[in-house]
């Protein structure tokens, strides 16, 4: 990681992860942040003394402001922030649902990999596809860590949904889903507020593994206007994944593929009742 990228850290990391209707983050939540976020590389490694030293760089004062919370506690403030929440990378420049799936979903159960040239994801496997260099593997967000999330959010609008903290995160059963519709019954624009919080934390978890394997942010995020799916980009990326051959080399590549799946997977594939009961023909003995 370079200079310039680590500064460009401190800043997504302090802008995305305000709390809901505050206009600063405190430097000691900036710090915890950026260790959890680069456990290897933090200030020092680059000759600075203090998290506040590093604070104090030109490149860092031109896009946030340094301050004093009203306990005298030094904080960090996003310039031109406004007096509501971050808004979420979702607003503007969304995930692909397929990616956002694989990050944040409990199910299929098994490994999950996206394609380095095309952004093609896959779920549910067992071990990588091939061939194996071209398949990153994602490690999906935790229910745990999105717990934490939560209760963040909480803090952040001081004490308005007791009844949800102790029911939903104290105990054993809370879910998203769960967490969602608590606050759906409660007041709506939390809800709201809660979809872009969560958006936003999953979307800064998407960008730091991106870069930590060093891919594009189109293999994740979504290039096309706001409200259509990612259908266009899975098709694109279904394309890419065969070269343009001639239709004799093509199949016999197919076939090749089908050959490497287990019985239970073939047998998931949708096939025309003809052609199944022409092969089963051909395949009697003579």
């Amino acid at each position: 990681m370079t200079y310039t990228e680590y500064l460009d850290l401190v800043v997504q990391l302090a802008t995305v992860n305000l709390k809901p209707g505050s206009r600063y983050i405190t430097a000691a939540a900036l710090g915890v942040l950026l260790k959890q976020a680069s456990p290897e590389v933090d200030w020092k490694f680059f000759g600075k003394r203090s998290l506040s030293e590093l604070l104090s760089d030109p490149l860092i004062q031109s896009r946030l402001s340094v301050i004093e919370t009203d306990k005298k506690a030094l904080a960090i403030q996003p310039i031109n922030q406004v007096a509501t929440p971050s808004v979420s990378l979702e607003t503007f420049n969304p995930l692909r649902k397929s990616v956002w799936d694989s990050f944040v979903m409990g199910t299929p159960t098994g490994r999950r990999f996206m394609h380095r040239h095309n952004g093609m994801v896959r779920m549910g496997l067992s071990t990588a596809p091939n061939p194996v260099d071209d398949w990153v593997e994602i490690a999906p967000i935790s229910l745990e860590e999105q717990r934490k999330w939560a209760v963040e959010f909480l803090d952040g609008v001081h004490g308005k949904f007791d009844v949800v903290r102790s029911e939903l995160l104290e105990g054993d059963s809370w879910h998203p889903h769960l967490f969602a519709e608590a606050l759906r019954g409660a007041d709506e624009v939390e809800l709201r507020q809660w979809n872009r919080f969560r958006s936003a934390r999953v979307s800064t978890v998407v960008k730091e593994w991106l870069a930590q394997h060093a891919l594009p942010a189109e293999r994740a995020f979504q290039s096309f206007p706001r409200g259509q799916n990612d259908k266009r980009a899975e098709q694109d990326a279904a394309k890419g994944a065969i070269p343009n051959l001639e239709s004799d080399e093509t199949r016999r590549i197919i076939l090749e593929a089908l050959s490497l799946l287990p019985l239970e997977r073939l047998l998931e594939i949708p096939i025309p009742a003809g052609v199944m009961l022409s092969a089963l023909s051909n395949a009697k003995p003579r």
